[in-house]
């Protein structure tokens, strides 16, 4: 029989919860039950989940030495 880790962390009023996987890292899940991110880091995974349900409020994305050569234009 398999053995289950029942350590699940719910966080923001049951928003969304976190638990470690059977592979040592850690995932969280929004209150429907459909993933949101997996990392290494439980702090990390938290922080992530919050931006996903929050619409990335938190977060930039910044792009630099975007070049183009060649027959991609075409």
């Amino acid at each position: 029989m398999t053995n289950f880790n029942t350590d699940i962390e719910t966080f923001d009023d049951s928003a969304f919860s976190v638990f470690k996987t059977r592979w040592g890292t850690y995932a969280a899940r929004d209150a429907d039950g459909k993933g949101l991110c997996s990392g290494l880091d439980r702090d990390s995974v938290i922080f992530w989940a919050r931006e996903h349900l929050n619409g990335f409020a938190n977060s930039t994305a910044h792009t630099r030495n975007v070049t183009m050569k060649g027959d991609m234009l075409k």
